[in-house]
């Protein structure tokens, strides 16, 4: 965020909570969507999904526990930017109302319907 609505107040809950910030890229938010749409079947919109970025950085590092219990909270539904979605992880599936042709679908980019 270039300007963030309440800097102070976000650098004391951080200072009070004894927690950590992480800087995350446009990669590192454009991995954290797929993989919420891919393994969550959550639909988030980039700035929606910057503290599932930061999570996952942090779990890279080392830096959370692997048994520690975090909440990461998507603010934003993925259809406020469907472009971004659409260039980030592909295009929308089209199908009838037909279970078995769109489990076909799904089937021809690679995802399989348990």
């Amino acid at each position: 965020v270039g300007v963030p609505r309440n800097a102070i107040k976000a650098i004391n809950a951080i200072i009070d909570s004894n927690g950590i910030c992480v800087n995350v890229t446009d990669d590192e938010i454009r991995d954290a969507q797929r993989f919420l749409a891919k393994e969550c079947g959550v639909f988030g919109e980039p700035a929606g999904v910057t503290g599932t970025a930061g999570l996952m950085k942090l779990c890279r590092e080392g830096l959370i526990e692997k048994d520690a219990t975090v909440v990461s909270v998507v603010t934003g539904n993925g259809l406020k930017d469907i472009e971004s979605a659409i260039a980030n992880c592909a295009s929308p599936v089209y199908s009838s109302n037909n279970l078995e042709e769109f489990e076909e679908e799904f089937r021809k980019i690679g995802i399989t319907v348990k």
